[in-house]
């Protein structure tokens, strides 16, 4: 069982965060403002930190700088916009979820940043031909070039490349990069799109994100 400490005053945050996670089998520790959060921050030792940007006193980054001032544990940051994730500042958070949130998409989440953190050696790098990805510094280079990918770009990339030769659709990707189903999946499109044309050499004919026509995107394997 992980032990949580989250912040948010929103009533339907509250809803998952202090109820759908504990289904789960999660325990949650609840604050409705950043400072609360801090002052519980002493009171005990947490696995993992899930923060609403937009609390009413401090705003999220805030909160998350203080905490790595006091604490290397993991941050998950619940946001509004896919502009809150590209602008937000570097290493702000370990992962981010899209409001409104799918409560198992988030347990997902938490666990998979939480079975990292215990095994922070495994699978840090991950070499597909040219292509680097690693994953503790959240970075990507092709050929010894360091390759300029926004936050979401990385995540689609790294859930694409995690299992290569796996196809996913485009409604998982929404779920697990943007953590909403509300999401057009033209967005998913369009990422995929960004990211070819850092990656592939002749995007017209990829070679590491492959289009399935009807199905979605493959990474892989590498010809």
């Amino acid at each position: 069982m992980s032990l949580i400490l989250a912040a948010t005053d929103r009533a339907e945050l509250v809803q998952t965060l202090g109820t759908e996670l504990v289904y789960f089998g999660h325990q949650v520790q609840l604050a409705r403002t950043g400072r609360r959060l801090l002052d519980d921050l002493d009171t005990d030792s947490f696995d993992i930190a899930v923060i609403d940007l937009l609390l009413p006193d401090i705003d999220g980054y805030e909160i998350a700088r203080q905490i790595r001032l006091r604490s290397s544990m993991p941050i998950i940051m619940l946001v509004d916009t896919l502009e809150d994730i590209d602008e937000a500042p570097h290493r702000a958070a370990s992962d981010f979820v899209l409001n409104p949130i799918d409560s198992h998409a988030l347990d997902l989440r938490v666990t998979a940043i939480l079975r990292e953190t215990t095994h922070p050696t495994a699978g840090k790098h991950l070499r597909h031909g040219d292509l680097l990805l690693d994953r503790r510094a959240m970075t990507a280079t092709m050929g010894g070039k360091l390759l300029v990918l926004s936050r979401t770009e990385w995540r689609v990339l790294l859930e694409l490349s995690t299992e290569p030769g796996r196809v996913y659709s485009r409604d998982h990707l929404i779920r697990n990069v943007w953590g909403s189903a509300h999401e057009k999946t033209r967005v998913v499109d369009a990422t995929i799109l960004s990211l070819r044309s850092k990656l592939e050499s002749d995007p017209a004919k990829p070679k590491y994100i492959k289009t399935i026509r009807g199905f979605g995107y493959r990474f892989g394997p590498v010809d």
